[in-house]
């Protein structure tokens, strides 16, 4: 079992299913912050019921905390009713998903960070190419993640694919 804050070893991965269970594991223990940049919410790793259920029990928990999701291109998750998008539709002051802009298309890593301190990391974000490193305790790698991840949300605009409409 990995402890977020605690168990300081980095951790090779290369399946969708490794990939999965360690970032259901690590949203299940964030308490103050989870920030994700997927190219595409990839489903085979974030749309699922352990995950959906671990996103909305940290929304709940603690009503200050916030789940950030940057993805490129969400017209494929919008489509196939993918959890987060729901959530984001649901607790609205909570979960939020935006678009990076243009200057950051280019980007191809995907990754999570926890509480600031925990971290999945994904080189190339494409789907099928599973290899991460995971790690429940590095706050310098996550640190600079989030500050990317700060500086992309920073110039960032509402994914207009996952609003609410209400009729």
């Amino acid at each position: 079992m990995y402890i977020l804050g605690e168990t300081n070893v980095e951790v090779r991965i290369d399946t969708a299913e490794e990939n999965r269970n360690l970032a259901v594991s690590l949203a299940k223990q964030a308490r103050y912050s989870l920030n994700i940049f997927s190219q595409d919410l990839d489903a085979s790793i974030f749309n699922n019921r352990q995950f959906e259920r671990c996103i909305f029990d940290l929304a709940r928990r603690h009503p200050t905390a916030e789940i950030r999701i940057l993805t490129k291109d969400s017209m494929k998750a919008v489509r196939q009713g993918h959890c987060l998008v729901r959530l984001a539709q649901t607790l609205t002051s909570s979960v939020f998903i935006h678009n990076p802009s243009k200057e950051y298309q280019e980007e191809m890593s995907s990754f999570m960070v926890a509480d600031g301190v925990g971290l999945l990391y994904r080189s190339s974000g494409i789907e099928h190419n599973y290899d991460a490193a995971v790690n429940f305790m590095s706050p310098q790698r996550a640190g600079k993640l989030d500050e990317y991840f700060n500086e992309v949300w920073e110039r960032s605009v509402p994914d207009p694919q996952v609003r609410r409409l209400y009729m």
